[in-house]
């Protein structure tokens, strides 16, 4: 079931960049994700060793891909706001490239 709920958030992030005509920055996106997920899973197998983590790993990469679905949702629903994060986040990377 997580792996469904997974799948199913990056296809709707695919899908609403695709609509957007952005489909890099979805593939981007689900690029962050595989790699988030892919430090959750290491992190979850070194502490799992000392205790019992049941599905923390789980639940919290459900909760991250809910929330970059739900950031491309609305990124849908108000583009001006998402063009807005957009240029902040190039000023910072700019700041941080000099």
């Amino acid at each position: 079931m997580t792996l469904a709920i997974l799948i199913a958030a990056m296809a709707l992030v695919l899908l609403i960049g695709v609509n957007r005509g952005r489909s890099g920055r979805a593939v981007a996106d689900i690029a962050i994700l595989v790699v988030v997920f892919g430090i959750i899973a290491a992190i979850d197998l070194v502490v799992r060793q000392f205790i019992d983590t049941r599905n923390a790993a789980e639940t919290l990469a459900i909760v991250i891909a809910g929330a970059f679905a739900l950031d491309s949702v609305y990124g849908l629903m108000a583009p001006e706001r998402q063009r807005r994060r957009d240029r902040r986040l190039r000023q910072l990377m700019q700041r941080r490239r000099a």
